[in-house]
């Protein structure tokens, strides 16, 4: 009998094919793989109040009344004491139903309907704990004992298997849990499936009194469970099918009854950030606009739910570049979760970093570093320094910092997060970013370490794109990044490998009339320009202009470089007046972008005034040098020092006003 206790969930085998969706897309088109981790036999031991239960008088009675007692726990979220009270209701039942002879045949206590019923109680209470290891002891057990009394094709089988199957996948059990999915969807397919309409509803449409006792609730939530080890595993396509079919149970069974609807809302949220991973953007909006009006019909406005299901939808908005409408929207789920949840909760900080996000998108600089602030200090207060959620706020407010060109603090906070993504793993998708952040803080410092980061993004970017490959589009960036480096220190070849790189990849993936590809050709024109090649320089320059005017013709700022990079080309070929030109319009774009585009103004101004030299406009170059050294000292000599080399150079070449002055009221040249 302990034999065939420790078979139950470690059998292997692949179930015949199916009609079944649900099914047929569990199994795929691989072989079904062998078991990695043996489940055998464990019987649960009771440790909370064991000791305590020994004390007291352990009769049936007394143990029917920690059940109910523990159930009524359970419901109002008392876990700790559900699982005290179950652990004794578990002693009791497995002394009342202890060793008896039948039929000259011994039959264990614990191999028992009731006892199991406790076991499959005390794991799902264990899931709502997160003791998944607890978890998955009882309900090995539960389902060992149901299949031994009730076989195979068990209802209640199932349902403990599918909660097993979801305890396997918090323990990144990844291919224990497909397998005990796949049993337990199987197990109800053949029961509950409506084979004549192909859908989970049955024939006769009748709505139980009672949806959350049905059969169908459990088969819901196994669908919904095993979506969530689909997400795990990168198959969004297969998530979003087996939540549209949990979708569709929950609608029918809940749909008439206002206490269950959240249960719906829950599974619209979830459905409508998937869609929206997969580009589905109308499929979301659907979902989420759903969501929002239950939420508001059944849990009211202040409700956490309420809160999740906006803040989904300003993250949906956010992905459209509706950035004004989704701030408005974080600030409503914001305010919504400080009320329902108190505003030292973590989920209040996260919420408080999306609004930073949000706000940084729209250009509210201060206001963004403000929040970050806000919720790093909340997410270290919950979760402590070593936090996947402290290192992804520090890596925004990090992010924000070097953009507004307080490099140190920004490399704290970036190195912070490195720091912690790579204490809880090494080789995590993520560094790739936060190393390219890194690297172009160190190139704004004109330090040999932005080589050494760059080239640690590029190799994790490489290593990324072997599992998703669009992570190589990303690659494409840093290789620009590192290739500009390269110019600054006039390493000629070696910037000329990392463009030829970087250009190639991206026709590849993305073909030559992508925007990306125009940057790509911008790169080269500063390239041509240091190699003083002025006729290629001016070729790549127009190409660029051609091709952003054609993919991307908002991105003026782009678009400015390329034309401050033209206005260079012309002005070492001395065709001064068209240099003015081109640089006047890269002016106009740079002075309406903010603070964040200043040290470029600077830049622009600074050519301005060397062309203006080279006429002899002495007034109008003063004027630009003055203004272009005005914003140079605004920052630090970290950040603008080679800017204010070169502005003392064009100072160099204007001569003093008392010659241009007494030249001009002499009527002489100002040669």
């Amino acid at each position: 009998q302990t034999a065939s206790i420790g078979t139950v969930v470690a059998r292997v085998g692949a179930f015949a094919p199916c009609s079944l969706r649900a099914g047929a897309m569990l199994s795929g088109t691989q072989p079904m793989i062998v078991q990695k981790r043996f489940a055998g036999p464990r019987q649960y031991a009771p440790k909370g109040y064991r000791d305590a239960a020994g004390r007291l008088p352990m009769t049936p009675e007394f143990g029917e009344e920690c059940n109910d007692l523990a159930k009524i726990a359970y419901q109002s979220k008392n876990f700790g004491d559900a699982i005290s009270l179950y652990d004794r209701a578990l002693s009791a039942r497995r002394e009342t139903y202890g060793p008896i002879m039948k039929n000259v045949l011994l039959f264990y206590g614990p191999i028992h309907e009731k006892c199991a019923a406790v076991l499959h109680n005390i794991g799902r209470t264990f899931l709502a704990m997160k003791e998944y290891g607890a978890a998955e002891n009882a309900l090995t057990e539960a389902a060992a004992i149901y299949e031994q009394i009730e076989g195979g094709q068990s209802l209640k089988y199932a349902e403990s298997l599918a909660l097993l199957a979801l305890a396997y996948t918090h323990l990144k059990f990844l291919d224990e849990s497909e397998k005990a999915f796949k049993d337990a969807i199987k197990v109800y397919r053949d029961a509950l499936y409506n084979v004549k309409d192909n859908s989970w509803i049955p024939e006769n449409r009748e709505v139980p009194s009672e949806p959350n006792l049905h059969p169908l609730s459990s088969v819901a939530h196994a669908l919904a469970d095993c979506a969530t080890l689909f997400i795990m595993r990168g198959w969004e396509h297969r998530a979003i099918t087996f939540l549209e079919e949990a979708l569709e149970i929950r609608r029918f069974l809940y749909g008439r009854h206002q206490k269950f609807r959240p249960m719906v809302a829950q599974t619209l949220n979830k459905l409508a950030e998937l869609k929206k991973a997969s580009n589905d953007a109308v499929g979301a909006e659907m979902c989420i606009n759903e969501c929002i009006e239950i939420c508001l019909a059944t849990v009211g406005r202040e409700s956490a739910a309420t809160a999740h299901a906006i803040s989904t939808k300003a993250g949906l908005l956010s992905a459209k570049r509706q950035f004004r409408e989704a701030l408005k929207l974080y600030e409503e789920s914001t305010t919504t979760y400080g009320i329902a949840l108190g505003k030292d909760h973590p989920i209040f900080g996260q919420e408080v970093v999306k609004l930073g996000r949000c706000q940084e998108l729209c250009e509210e600089f201060g206001m963004a570093e403000k929040s970050y602030r806000k919720g790093l200090d909340i997410l270290k207060a919950a979760h402590g320094e070593m936090s996947i959620h402290v290192a992804e706020a520090a890596a925004c407010l990090g992010t924000l910092l070097v953009r507004k060109l307080d490099l140190s603090g920004g490399i704290e906070m970036l190195s912070g997060a490195v720091k912690i993504r790579k204490h809880f793993n090494r080789e995590d998708p993520q560094l790739a970013f936060l190393y390219q952040k890194l690297g172009e803080a160190y190139a704004m410092k004109h330090e040999h370490h932005a080589e050494a980061y760059f080239l640690l993004s590029i190799d994790r970017f490489r290593e990324n794109g072997k599992v998703e490959p669009l992570q190589r589009t990303y690659m494409t960036d840093v290789l620009d990044d590192l290739g500009l480096y390269y110019l600054e220190f006039k390493h000629l070849d070696k910037a000329e490998n990392c463009f030829k790189e970087s250009l190639d990849t991206r026709i590849e993936l993305l073909g030559d009339r992508h925007a990306t590809v125009a940057y790509s050709y911008s790169n080269f024109s500063l390239l041509y320009l240091q190699k003083e090649d002025y006729k290629n320089c001016e070729t790549m320059c127009r190409t660029a202009l051609d091709l952003y005017l054609a993919t991307a013709k908002s991105n003026v700022v782009a678009q400015a470089d390329v034309l401050s990079t033209l206005g260079q080309c012309y002005f070492y070929q001395r065709r001064f007046r068209e240099s003015l030109k081109e640089h006047e319009r890269a002016l106009n774009i740079r002075r309406m972008r903010g603070d964040t585009m200043e040290t470029a103004t600077a830049e622009t101004l600074n050519h301005m005034a060397r062309a203006y030299a080279e006429l002899k406009e002495y007034p109008a170059a003063l004027k630009h040098v003055t203004e272009a050294k005005r914003i140079a000292l605004k920052y630090g000599p970290e950040v603008t020092q080679v800017l204010r080399t070169e502005i003392q150079l064009t100072e160099q070449k204007i001569p003093s006003p008392e010659f241009w002055t007494q030249a001009i009221e002499s009527g002489k040249p100002t040669a």
